[in-house]
C-alpha cells in the first residue's frame, strides 16, 4: 500500500473504540514505517506550548493518544521483532483507553542540588515545592468535554532525565504526566486540557476527537 492510500484511509476515520482488526493493521503497519508519513499523522495528537516563563517549571507539549495512536505509537517505539501479534495482544490487555500525557520541563536555572537524582531530602530552607520528586504535583491538570470535567482512572507520571556525561551525572530535567481515561467516557468531540501552573496560570490546549483517529 502507498503512503497515499495509507493517509487517505487513515483519515476517513474519525476517534473509534473499540478498535477493529483492520484498524489495528493500520496502526501497527504505520508504526512500523516510522516515517515521513507516521509523523504527518502524529502531528495533531501533540500540541507543543510556547506561553508562560521558562524561567520556572512549565509545560513543554501535551499529546492525546487515542486507542489507535497508542498502538502506533507503541509499535514505532518497538520496530524491533514486534509482530501486528503482540501489538493486538498489548491492545486487549490495556483495554481502550484515551491517555492525555503532559510533558513538564524544569528551568536551566533550576538548583543543581535540587535537579541531581541523588541530591538529599530538602532542606527546611527549601520549599517542598522544589523537591525534583514532587514537582509536578504543584500543576493542576483537568480535562473537560462540554463543559464537564473528566474524571480519569488513574494519572501516573514518570521523570525525564538528561543524558549523564564524563563531567557530571544524570540530572532531572522534569516529568512526564499521564492521564488515563476510559475510552467509554469520552465522546468523539472536542476536548479541552487545562494545566494550571504552580504560579497559578491556566494554559487551555483544545483537541478535536472527530479530526484524530
Amino acid at each position: 500500500m502507498t503512503v497515499g492510500l495509507i493517509c487517505c484511509s487513515l483519515a476517513l476515520n474519525a476517534f473509534e473504540a473499540p478498535l477493529t482488526p483492520a484498524a489495528l493493521h493500520d496502526a501497527w503497519t504505520l508504526g512500523q514505517r516510522n516515517d515521513q508519513a507516521t509523523a504527518e499523522f502524529l502531528a495533531p495528537y501533540s500540541k507543543q506550548v510556547t506561553e508562560g516563563s521558562q524561567q520556572v517549571p512549565h509545560i513543554a507539549e501535551i499529546e492525546v493518544l487515542t486507542p489507535f495512536a497508542q498502538v502506533l505509537d507503541e509499535s514505532r517505539r518497538n520496530m524491533n521483532d514486534y509482530s501486528e501479534q503482540q501489538g493486538a495482544q498489548a491492545y486487549r490487555q490495556r483495554g481502550d483507553s484515551v491517555i492525555v500525557r503532559i510533558t513538564l520541563m524544569l528551568p536551566s536555572a533550576y538548583p543543581d542540588a535540587e535537579r541531581n537524582p541523588n541530591a538529599p531530602p530538602a532542606s527546611r530552607g527549601q520549599t517542598a515545592a522544589l523537591r525534583p520528586e514532587n514537582f509536578w504535583q504543584s500543576f493542576h491538570f483537568a480535562v473537560k468535554q462540554h463543559g464537564k470535567v473528566l474524571e480519569p482512572r488513574s494519572i501516573h507520571n514518570k521523570p525525564v532525565y538528561s543524558s549523564p556525561t564524563k563531567a557530571s551525572s544524570a540530572t532531572l530535567d522534569g516529568q512526564t504526566v499521564w492521564l488515563d481515561f476510559d475510552a467509554k467516557s469520552v465522546a468523539s468531540d472536542e476536548i479541552v486540557v487545562e494545566v494550571t501552573t504552580p504560579d497559578a496560570k491556566t494554559v487551555s490546549i483544545s483537541f478535536d476527537l472527530r479530526n484524530l483517529r
